[in-house]
């Protein structure tokens, strides 16, 4: 059984017990330490763990998964500050989203699932902020996906601002443009630099796709 590792200074064991929760592995296989409420999410599940108590940095040196209400997050390694409720992952990062927090400013609207991917991760579990670097891909059900250099996924307000070579597919109809704010409840999404629609001829006949430019507020 892998067993966490905390600096603890001066508080004394006690204080480690207070500040998290603990649970031992329930099968083999599984990774072996569970941490609850710390960086803005419930429970955090990895196989090593280490965090400073005085300071409130943590390190998890080895892959991990991390659950907060909607949503969870998967990758290789993290590094982080509980105090500040921020966390910083890498590698494989795999932010699911199965529905919209309890707090969301449009209870009565509707929020298909979705999934994004990236190479680096940025957490403010504060605000439920979730900036994605490198190699972005946005799913969400019902056909919808998107590609860009970087993203910033809004929990709170369903909002994902997408930069740099961004590229939106709705079935048959793309969307590209520098920089584009998609709405993750209304399919709303909003557009900026060079911004490209294309969209299949309305004709019966084959022929290739018409293209159309357009500024701003493009409904999906």
């Amino acid at each position: 059984m892998s067993v966490a590792r905390a600096t603890l200074g001066s508080l004394g064991i006690a204080a480690l017990t207070t500040s998290l929760a603990f649970a031992a592995p329930e099968g083999e296989g599984s990774m072996g330490t569970t941490v609850s409420h710390i960086a803005g999410f419930d429970h955090i599940v990895t196989d090593k763990f280490n965090y400073n108590l005085n300071t409130g940095d943590f390190t998890l040196p080895g892959p991990f998964t991390a659950e907060r209400e909607g949503t969870d997050v998967s990758a290789d390694r993290a590094t982080g500050n509980s105090r500040q409720k921020v966390m910083h992952a890498e590698g494989h990062v795999v932010v699911h989203q199965t529905r919209a927090p309890a707090n969301s400013n449009q209870p009565g609207a509707t929020q298909q699932p979705s999934t994004l991917t990236c190479d680096k991760l940025d957490v403010d579990g504060t605000r439920r902020l979730y900036v994605a670097t490198g190699n972005m891909h946005f799913s969400q059900e019902g056909g919808r996906e998107a590609t860009a250099d970087a993203a910033t996924l809004d929990q709170t307000n369903h909002h994902l601002n997408m930069v740099g070579h961004v590229h939106v597919r709705n079935g048959e109809q793309t969307v590209d443009a520098d920089h584009l704010d998609y709405d993750t409840q209304t399919g709303q999404l909003d557009g900026e630099g060079d911004v490209t629609i294309t969209s299949p001829v309305e004709t019966p006949s084959p022929g290739p796709p018409a293209v159309k430019k357009k500024r701003r507020r493009i409904p999906l």
